[in-house]
């Protein structure tokens, strides 16, 4: 009987991507070739932003920028063990010492950059994941990829840019602590002046509370001295007491007075207090009465709504004001009336044909 023999292929023990990774580690090797045959580089680019926050709340910036440039190494190592991981070209110029690493896939590869940048040594990468077979198997197209295209390669880490950074913070941190001092400056100039400003509204307002309770004092003796008589307490009776105060003014003190601003009467003008009522909405604003307001303080009686406005709000005064005076400031009202009155009869004849 005939014996059948089984035939395995050669590359049957290989796997499925070992032939991509050769292709790639080829790739690799020819560019660290390249960089050790020429011993030159082109940098990366950098542009980073060194910011500083003020107290006063802006911002200080100042951008930190490296331009590419070609550099020439004394010496290149190829493949150098760096502990964890393996750079695949370190180039030498004087004391410094520059990592390359070749990037040949997609992926990104965030535990190696971490290890690299743990590194005491500047680092970059140079990508050429994206070059087609034309481009790698043109000697031109790949040299010119691997030693000279700006556009495929970044920092990793830059000790130079490191450095520049660490100066720009300190410059922009030194003109930070000259705006922050001076912002305590003038917040603390800021608070003194509020401080003082409350200490002396606070003095203003016990001074006001004590020449208050000074003047409710005398308010209630006042008061104890007026007669049982009671007070009018109507609307008609409040629209007499608020134009006999305006009689007053313009008698007394020449037009001027403050009116209450609950009760409508009107008081001496250096009043700061009014002189009849103890409402709590009760202040006083300074007015100026014409002189001829007599001859029509009547009419605005009647028209005013001050009147029911003030009975409403001050139902009971605690001062009543002068009757005597009320008396003679009726008679004066109407004699302006009719005066008044006269005048225009005395106009109408006039102008009769």
């Amino acid at each position: 009987m005939e014996r059948i023999q089984k035939v395995v292929p050669y590359f049957r023990h290989a796997k499925s991507n070992d032939c991509f990774d050769g292709f790639r580690e080829s790739v690799r090797r020819a560019a660290v070739a390249l960089i050790a045959q020429h011993k030159q580089l082109m940098l990366p680019a950098l542009i980073e932003t060194v910011r500083v926050p003020t107290q006063d709340g802006r911002l200080l910036e100042e951008k930190v920028e490296l331009q590419p440039v070609v550099i020439t190494a004394d010496n290149v190592e190829r493949f150098v063990d760096l502990g964890s991981l393996r750079g695949h070209a370190v180039l030498h110029q004087s004391t410094r010492q520059l990592i390359v690493w070749i990037k040949l896939s997609t992926r990104m590869e965030h535990e190696r950059y971490r290890q690299l940048e743990a590194l005491e040594q500047s680092s970059m990468e140079i990508d050429l994941h994206h070059l087609a077979l034309e481009q790698i198997n043109d000697p031109v197209k790949f040299e010119h990829a691997v030693l000279h295209d700006s556009t495929n390669r970044l920092w990793i880490r830059s000790i130079r840019a490191e450095r520049l950074a660490a100066n720009t913070l300190q410059k922009l941190q030194s003109v930070a602590d000259e705006i922050n001092a001076q912002w305590q400056l003038e917040r603390a100039a800021r608070e003194a002046a509020e401080q003082a400003r409350q200490i002396e509204l606070a003095k203003e307002k016990a001074e006001l509370q004590h020449a208050l309770e000074a003047h409710r004092t005398k308010q209630l003796q006042m008061a104890a001295k007026q007669s049982a008589t009671t007070l009018d307490n109507t609307v008609q009776g409040r629209a007499e007491l608020i134009a006999g105060t305006m009689l007053k003014a313009l008698q007394a003190w020449r037009g001027k007075a403050v009116e209450c601003t609950a009760c409508y009467l009107l008081s001496p003008p250096d009043s700061s207090f009014c002189l009849y009522c103890d409402a709590t909405t009760s202040k006083v604003t300074p007015v100026q009465l014409a002189p001829d307001i007599a001859s029509t303080l009547k009419q605005r009686m009647h028209c005013s709504a001050k009147p029911s406005m003030s009975a409403k709000a001050v139902p009971q005064l605690i001062v009543n004001p002068d009757g005597e005076l009320f008396a003679a400031n009726e008679a004066l009202i109407n004699s302006a009336s009719q005066n008044q009155a006269t005048n225009d009869e005395t106009t109408q004849h006039l102008r009769r044909p």
